[in-house]
């Protein structure tokens, strides 16, 4: 047996920028919706009429917080289960609207619209939605602490959108299941940003809020909005079963028949427990992975060190933002054949903590050399485990 154990503690302290925001953005006020929302791109239910309206009207790039050439208007409402933003986006030229269907998270070259939210409002992390203008779904982790955008996070939401004769319309609804926010809920206070993309001659980029260039973080740099009172604490149990099967035959001539040699059948397990709104413990039995996008394929030829390989599978990748570090000191594409796994993820105040544990079949190796790196497994069966605590240090 191999024990592999990884334990990260870290102290992050908020970054300090040389100069303070010349023009901070205000906090303002979201009203409960009025009634049911259906995400169609149509913007006619009476709950959008009282929906607080937030301009998107800085271009931050390639203008250093210049008036944006069009408008772009954000509409943001709730109810007990959802938050729902929508966008008029205007464009005296629809014809030279850039929207292709696309794979997830691959629609970025589009134009897009979309937002990100902290519901915590520690200024440190956000959750990114976007779409483009035929509703393709981008997701992601940002972190100012890592300075990552990370898009192999995957959350379940509903967007819908269409080119209108002035222009294009998207409409967005996030289940509040999918966000982790404080225990109390009714505090009401997120951290948002909502933000546009329009391709032209260059790639105009606009944002909600004045940005201050000379600071490096800018999830510290979003609007408050106010009033947002989840129904529910979100505490749900998430239970998926899989079964998998195989059947083997062979011939001995091409003229004869088939005869069975080998089936298999194959058993799985997912859950996940949302114990809090801030907490969440998922667990994995026999795992199938059959259903993962494949890995893109890479050359190993003339290379001085191992491949890598960004992780896909869905057990890994639940709060694996509560594992990223700086380094990358966790890798978990090592847990290879996982039979069992337990995690743990979660945040109080600005106490962070996270915990997984694994049992994999074989044991995967990478060695270090001083000229090249190389790859190596066991045979052996591993039990691996990451720990890691994190405590936010200032405002």
């Amino acid at each position: 047996m191999v024990k592999r154990i990884v334990l990260v503690v870290s102290l992050l302290a908020a970054s300090v920028s040389g100069q303070g925001q010349s023009h901070p953005a205000s906090a303002v006020d979201v009203m409960r919706s009025e009634g049911p929302i259906h995400v169609d791109a149509i913007l006619d239910e009476p709950a959008w009429q009282s929906a607080t309206s937030i301009p998107v009207n800085y271009e931050w790039f390639p203008g250093d917080n210049v008036t944006a050439p069009v408008s772009t208007e954000a509409l943001v409402t709730w109810d007990d289960r959802h938050l729902y933003v929508a966008f008029r986006a205007h464009d005296p030229h629809p014809e030279k609207i850039r929207a292709r269907f696309n794979a997830r998270d691959q629609a970025t070259a589009d134009d897009t619209v979309g937002f990100l939210i902290d519901p915590f409002n520690d200024k440190r992390s956000a959750y990114q939605f976007r779409v483009n203008a035929l509703g393709v779904q981008m997701d992601a982790l940002n972190s100012d602490v890592e300075g990552s955008e990370d898009f192999s996070w995957d959350a379940i939401w509903e967007s819908a959108a269409r080119i209108t004769p002035d222009g294009f319309v998207a409409e967005i609804a996030v289940p509040l299941q999918q966000l982790r926010f404080p225990r109390l809920a009714d505090a009401g206070s997120w951290g948002f940003l909502a933000m546009r993309d329009w391709p032209r001659d260059v790639r105009h980029r606009f944002r909600s809020i004045w940005t201050d260039q000379n600071r490096s973080c800018l999830v510290c740099q979003f609007q408050t909005i106010r009033g947002l009172r989840a129904g529910t604490e979100g505490r749900s149990v998430e239970l998926n079963p899989s079964v998998t099967a195989s059947g083997h035959q062979e011939r001995s001539t091409p003229l004869s028949s088939f005869d069975s040699r080998e089936s298999t059948l194959d058993a799985g397990l997912n859950a996940r427990w949302r114990i809090a709104p801030s907490i969440t413990l998922q667990g994995t039995i026999n795992p199938d992975f059959s259903q993962v996008e494949s890995d893109s394929a890479q050359l190993d030829v003339n290379t001085r060190f191992a491949l890598f390989y960004p992780e896909r599978r869905p057990f890994f990748l639940e709060g694996a933002d509560f594992f990223e570090t700086q380094l990358p000191l966790v890798f978990t594409r090592n847990v290879a054949d996982p039979i069992a796994g337990l995690k743990l993820t979660g945040k109080e105040g600005p106490n962070s903590f996270a915990a997984f544990l694994a049992r994999d079949e074989i044991t995967n190796l990478i060695i270090p050399g001083d000229q090249f790196s190389s790859t190596a497994s066991l045979d052996d069966s591993s039990t691996d485990a990451v720990l890691r605590y994190r405590r936010d240090i200032g405002a």
